[in-house]
């Protein structure tokens, strides 16, 4: 099988293993700490100019970007018959 070039090269996972002395021990891999606990992180990209329009409803209405961002994605679940989000 020939090696793969150019950009297919950053999809190969490398394989190898770190040397290790005799006697050492081996590091226990990393374990997952993100997106675990009750509370997950979103992060969403939009153009500036709708930031702002959304920044300035959400200033009009004293309330945060978040509880817009959550009203809007339930009523998107109830349009569609399903239960909202739990707020």
């Amino acid at each position: 099988m020939s090696k793969p070039t150019g950009l297919a090269a950053f999809t190969v996972r490398k394989t190898t293993s770190p040397e290790v002395a005799p006697g050492m021990e081996v590091p226990a891999p990393a374990r997952r700490t993100r997106g675990k606990g009750p509370t997950v992180a979103l992060t969403i990209r939009l153009p500036r100019a709708e930031w702002a329009r959304l920044h300035q409803l959400a200033v009009a209405e004293g309330v945060s970007l978040q509880q817009l961002v959550l009203e809007g994605l339930s009523r998107v679940f109830t349009d569609r018959g399903l239960p909202g989000l739990t707020l």
